[in-house]
């Protein structure tokens, strides 16, 4: 397969343009791969993922990430691995930016999910973390998640 850089199947969660450049089914269940385009000062709340680790390449701009306590600035071209089970979040900076991001495969299902709903309807943050805990991420907290206060 190969794909250019705005090729694969979009879908719009929350502000951020999602492009699936490996989608559960075509890695056999593993992960996904996912290039995202963030407004500024965006991202979610911190949450874990018990089953997998996810990783972030920073293609464009900047982010702050809060790793297990540690902050990280990362910067264009730098990489960020979160092992399973370890808490996190990340914000974009003031311009927004680009990722590709490797998550475990369940959590394409969340963002699909949340995504089809907030076409027709508000979903809100308890319906969308019951779904995000049977897709394999738990949300820690609430503030700050993709805007939200």
């Amino acid at each position: 397969m190969y794909l250019q850089e705005q090729e694969g199947e979009t879908i719009f969660f929350r502000s951020t343009k999602m492009v699936f450049k490996t989608t559960l089914v075509q890695a056999d269940g593993l992960y996904s791969i996912i290039h995202m385009t963030h407004l500024p000062e965006m991202g979610p709340a911190l949450h874990v993922h018990p089953h997998g680790c996810e990783s972030f390449w920073v293609l464009d701009g900047d982010y702050f990430f809060v790793c297990d306590g540690k902050e990280i600035h990362a910067q264009t071209n730098d990489f960020v691995l979160i092992p399973k089970g370890i808490p996190h979040r990340y914000t974009s900076g003031k311009l927004g930016g680009k990722m590709l991001v490797t998550t475990p495969a369940s959590i394409e299902t969340y963002f699909r999910t949340v995504a089809e709903q907030l076409k027709t309807a508000e979903i809100s943050l308890e319906e969308e973390f019951a779904l995000a805990e049977k897709c394999g991420q738990t949300f820690l907290e609430h503030t700050g998640h993709w805007g939200h206060r």
